[in-house]
């Protein structure tokens, strides 16, 4: 009989176990706070999943609250985004483009590091060394081929913008893309532009806005720092053909104006090279054509007095020993504020890829490897890389401080490509 009770409480004690199993629990039964808490800890691509088991959990991941509570948990992770595309002289079908994100923690001094595949885009591929790619709260501005496209790595989400494009900015305050264009006005080349915005994702038409005082051409050179997107320009119509400004679009306000910039700054034009240095607009200046072993580091300390400060840096030329295609470029900067120098191409052989990155205060310099970027026959068969040839084309561009996130626009179904207003 005594044996039969304990048969019978250990079948009870076993019983509890497993209702009290937190695996074994209805997760719908949970409130709505724990179950975004649990959730937010997931990766992006397991709630793309998730997503399609109910539509209870696709309501949750889909709304602000959790789309911003996920962000902000992503955003203390260090990681970037590297992008390169398979073939330049192939035909359009077979071109794609393929991201890569790199996480890592701050302070770590790795040497090396594992790349994680996060999407391909097909029928687009990275051409000049004037394409770009940008990350804005966790969606890339992806310039390739000429063309402008949004996408979102981590959801395998993009969208293609209109062909009038000329620019992305983002306003970090409003959450807000806005595509800057314009149209020539009946003078012709040298004439004044019509400009005109674009919001992305709230289903509105082009806007026109006030044009700046004087005309000019603009170089593809462009960046966008807080709320401000700069690109270099040409004045049209001043007694110097050749005079270069600095062309400076509020975001938010939907302003132009003029930036006055040390002749250094913009003298390259196109070959401009501006990044992102402790929150404000910086440009690199070095000679564009040749290994350069030292830059001058240009600050826009106030952007309304128009105030530069200026520093040399050196670094070591055995750096260009892992640089094969002797075309280096500069991303950004990461948390520290080192500045990250890296290849603008794949090398024609399977050596190792490298980036470095640069302390301004120190004058130190280090170099990362990225594991598996171009470094074998097998990820060069894998990818499309077919040839040595192919390869040498093959440019590599670096989105850095890349923040993983589950949000797309407020309305990614919307046809951007059908809004090309007047």
């Amino acid at each position: 009989m005594k044996r039969k009770e304990r048969d019978y409480n250990n079948e009870n004690e076993e019983e509890n176990e497993k209702d009290t199993n937190p695996c074994k629990l209805d997760l719908d039964s949970l409130p709505l706070d724990l179950k975004m808490v649990i959730l937010a800890r997931l990766s992006a691509k397991s709630l793309m999943k998730l997503r399609r088991v109910s539509k209870i959990w696709s309501s949750i991941i889909r709304s602000r609250g959790f789309i911003d509570s996920f962000y902000s948990i992503s955003s203390k992770q260090s990681r970037f985004i590297v992008a390169l595309s398979n073939s330049v002289f192939g035909k359009p079908a077979e071109k794609l483009t393929f991201f890569f994100s790199f996480s890592h923690d701050d302070g770590d001094d790795s040497s090396s590091l594992l790349p994680n595949f996060e999407m391909a885009i097909p029928k687009c591929s990275f051409s000049n060394y004037s394409d770009s790619l940008a990350s804005f709260h966790g969606i890339l501005a992806v310039q390739a081929d000429s063309k402008w496209l949004m996408c979102n790595p981590s959801t395998e989400q993009f969208v293609k913008l209109p062909a009038t494009t000329a620019f992305v900015g983002y306003d970090p305050i409003d959450d807000q893309y806005k595509v800057l264009s314009w149209n020539r006005t009946r003078y012709g080349y040298n004439g004044h532009l019509q400009h005109k915005v674009l919001t992305l994702g709230d289903g509105e038409v082009w806007r026109h806005i006030k044009d700046t005082p004087l005309p000019y051409r603009a170089t593809q050179t462009n960046i966008c720092v807080n709320h401000f997107l700069y690109y270099v320009a040409y004045l049209t119509q001043t007694k110097d053909m050749d005079h270069m400004v600095l062309v400076c679009f509020d975001v938010r306000s939907e302003k132009l104006s003029f930036i006055n910039a040390p002749k250094d700054v913009v003298q390259w034009g196109r070959k401009a090279v501006f990044i992102e240095y402790k929150r404000k607009l910086a440009s690199i200046v070095r000679g564009p054509y040749d290994r350069f072993h030292s830059f001058d580091l240009w600050i826009l300390e106030d952007v309304e007095k128009h105030e530069w400060s200026k520093q040399t840096c050196v670094f070591p030329s055995s750096v260009w020993d892992d640089v094969e295609c002797g075309k280096m470029y500069f991303p950004g900067t990461n948390k520290a504020g080192e500045i990250i120098m890296a290849p603008k191409r794949l090398s024609s052989d399977f050596r190792p890829f490298y980036i470095f990155y640069y302390n301004v205060e120190t004058k130190n310099i280090r170099r990362v490897r990225l594991l598996g970027i171009g470094d074998s026959e097998e990820f060069r068969r894998s990818y499309g890389f077919q040839s040595t040839a192919g390869s040498r084309h093959s440019l590599v561009l670096i989105a850095h401080q890349h923040v993983e996130s589950v949000g797309f626009f407020k309305d990614p179904r919307i046809n951007l490509t059908g809004l090309e207003g007047s």
